[in-house]
C-alpha cells in the first residue's frame, strides 16, 4: 500500500504501516477510539481511564497542554476522562481536554471518520498524491501519526517524525483531510530536519548573533507552517458547496491571507524584538505568531505559494531540507518580490542573510 492508503482501515484494532518510496508511515488510531468508548461509559474508573491516557496518541494530547502552559499529566487526563464520563459538571478540567464536547458529539465523530474512509470518494487517493508531489524523493525514514480526540488543537505535531489529528475538531471529511495532509507533512518535515541536521559549527556561529538561535527557530516555523499549509491547502477547497465546517475554516484561512501585508509588519517587529534584545522571550514570540489567529501561518502560505508557481514542487522540497533562513531568502529573489509578492521587512531579511551564511561557511 501507498502512503495514505492505510488511512482506509483506521478502526482495525492495530496500527498499519506502509511505505512510499522510501518514507514508512504507520497510523494509529488506538488513542480514538479507546476515549470515544471511554467518555460514553458511566462505569469508568480512575484506574481504566490511566490506562488510556498512556496511550501514545493520548500522551500527545498531554503535551500539547502542556505546550500551550497548562498543567498536562496523565492523572488530570484520567480525571477529565472519568468527570466527563460521569457527567460530572463540577469537574474544572485544567488541561482543557474538553471530553464533555467529545462525548457530546461522538456520534458525529464517528460519521466523519466513516466519510474519511469512503473509498468512493478518493479523498485518501488525492491526499496521498499531494503529500508525495512534495516529499523529498530521497528522504529515508519512518513516521507515525495519531489519530485523537479530545484537546483545542485540531492537527499539530512538535518538530518529530510524528503528527497528531483531532477528529473531534472536524466533523467533516472534506476538512479532515486537508488538515490531515497539513500534518502528515510535519511529519515529512522532521525526517527532512533529521536528515539535514544544522553542522554543530553552524550552530554555534547562529548563537553567537544576539538571539540568533531564537530568530532561526522563528524562521524554521514560518517555513514549517508555510509549506504545511500550502500542501493541505485550505484555500484549493470550494468556496460554495461544501459543509458548514469546510467553509468556516475556508473563510477563516482567506481571511488570514488577505491581512499578510499586516503579517509582515508583525513578523518585523518579533525579529526586531528578539535581535535587539526587548523583555520578549521566544516562547512568547511563538505565541503570538502562531497561535490564536495564526497569523505566520498565512504569511508562510503565500510564500511557499508563490515558489511552487514560480520553480515547481522542487522547490518545496528543497525548502524543507533547509534552514527557514533559505526559505525567507528564496522567496526574496522570485520575480514578483516587492510588487505582486509582499516584500518582508529589511531587518527579517538581513537577519536571515546572516544566518545563511553560518551555513555557508561550515559547507565542506
Amino acid at each position: 500500500m501507498t502512503l495514505l492508503r492505510i488511512l482506509a482501515f483506521l478502526l482495525l484494532a492495530a496500527p498499519v504501516a506502509c511505505s512510499a518510496g522510501n518514507v514508512t508511515v504507520t497510523v494509529n488510531d488506538d488513542a480514538a477510539r479507546a476515549v470515544l468508548q471511554a467518555v460514553q461509559n458511566p462505569n469508568l474508573t480512575l484506574q481504566a481511564a490511566l490506562k488510556t491516557a498512556q496511550l501514545p496518541g493520548n500522551q500527545g494530547l498531554i503535551r500539547k497542554a502542556r505546550s500551550y502552559g497548562r498543567p498536562g499529566t496523565d492523572e488530570l487526563f484520567a480525571k477529565a476522562l472519568v468527570a466527563a464520563a460521569h457527567h460530572d459538571r463540577a469537574y474544572q478540567d485544567p488541561g482543557k481536554f474538553n471530553f464533555d464536547e467529545v462525548r457530546d458529539h461522538a456520534a458525529v465523530t464517528a460519521q466523519a471518520l466513516a466519510a474519511l474512509q469512503d473509498p468512493a470518494s478518493h479523498r485518501l487517493a488525492t491526499a496521498e498524491a499531494r503529500i508525495a508531489e512534495f516529499t523529498p524523493p530521497d528522504l529515508h525514514g519512518k513516521a507515525i501519526g495519531y489519530v485523537v480526540v479530545g484537546g483545542t488543537a485540531g492537527g499539530f505535531a512538535f518538530g518529530d517524525p510524528e503528527f497528531f489529528l483531532n477528529l473531534h475538531m472536524f466533523p467533516s471529511a472534506v476538512l479532515a483531510t486537508t488538515i490531515m495532509e497539513h500534518e502528515l507533512f510535519h511529519a515529512v518535515q522532521g525526517l527532512a530536519m533529521a536528515a539535514h541536521k544544522a553542522p554543530d559549527a553552524a550552530a554555534t556561529c547562529i548563537d553567537r548573533e544576539p538571539d540568533g538561535t531564537a530568530i532561526g527557530d522563528l524562521l524554521r516555523s514560518l517555513e514549517m507552517e508555510g509549506t504545511a499549509a500550502f500542501v493541505g491547502d485550505m484555500l484549493a477547497l470550494p468556496a460554495q458547496g461544501t459543509d458548514e465546517p469546510t467553509a468556516n475554516e475556508r473563510t477563516d484561512f482567506a481571511k488570514n491571507v488577505s491581512l499578510v501585508k499586516l503579517h509582515v509588519t508583525q513578523l518585523e517587529l518579533s525579529v526586531h524584538g528578539l535581535a535587539t534584545g526587548a523583555a520578549v522571550t521566544p516562547d512568547e514570540v511563538y505565541a503570538a505568531n502562531f497561535y490564536g489567529y495564526q497569523e505566520l501561518y498565512g504569511l508562510g502560505y503565500v510564500m511557499a505559494q508563490a515558489m511552487a508557481k514560480e520553480n515547481g514542487a522542487a522547490s518545496i522540497q528543497q525548502a524543507i531540507a533547509e534552514s527557514g533562513a533559505m526559505f525567507v531568502l528564496r522567496y526574496t529573489h522570485l520575480h514578483g518580490y516587492g510588487d505582486t509578492l509582499p516584500a518582508l521587512g529589511y531587518e527579517t531579511v538581513a537577519q536571515a542573510q546572516k544566518i545563511a551564511a553560518c551555513y555557508a561557511k561550515t559547507k565542506p
